[in-house]
């Protein structure tokens, strides 16, 4: 085999080989600096978002919901629903009040200062 030809297929194989290794990073969405959480309550996904632990007002007990995502393994968490904000537009997990998740879709461009009530309408 001529040296040209095996320097070729040399190439390609390597190529190959860092696209194997590069491809889970790119299908995943890149490095690690944008995960997030994400609960399922009743078939819909919802979006963790900062909100201000003395806004976020938590109510009743409202049911299970699943946590996925950030390399972590599902985990079910106490739902409860928030004072004043329909269950269908955000939810918090029992005992975390700084955090809310947020249906998604709804309020998607409101700031953390102004969620609250983005959500209330």
């Amino acid at each position: 085999m001529n040296r040209r030809l095996r320097l070729a297929i040399g190439g390609v194989t390597a190529l190959v080989i860092a696209g194997v290794l590069v491809a889970p990073v790119v299908l995943s969405g890149g490095s690690g600096g944008s995960c997030s959480t994400t609960l399922y309550y009743l078939g819909h996904a919802y979006t963790v978002r900062s909100a201000g632990a003395e806004d976020a007002v938590q109510a009743i007990a409202i049911g299970v919901g699943i946590t996925r995502g950030c390399g972590s393994k599902p985990e079910n968490q106490g739902v409860r629903s928030l004072a004043g904000v329909s269950p269908a537009a955000a939810i918090a997990v029992a005992g975390n009040a700084s955090e809310i998740y947020v249906r998604r879709g709804v309020c998607v461009h409101a700031p953390a200062r102004t969620l609250l009530a983005c959500l209330k309408r």
